[in-house]
């Protein structure tokens, strides 16, 4: 499951996110996930990226 905004953001008159706050909201979400326990592997199919960038996310 690849990331997406949520539900309630896609019907509001809020500007679409740039290429920069959505590659931040990707690691933002990657980190909670850190925090649970999920597995590089998950979360990089969760966000939408590869799993290398989900190490070197994880490393920093």
């Amino acid at each position: 499951m690849a990331y997406r905004p949520s539900p309630s953001a896609a019907g509001s008159s809020l500007p679409p996110l740039s290429r920069p706050q959505l590659a931040e909201a990707r690691r933002v979400r990657a980190v909670e996930l850190f925090e649970d326990g999920v597995s590089n592997a998950e979360i990089a199919r969760a966000v939408g990226v590869c799993s290398e960038s989900v190490r070197r996310w994880r490393r920093v």
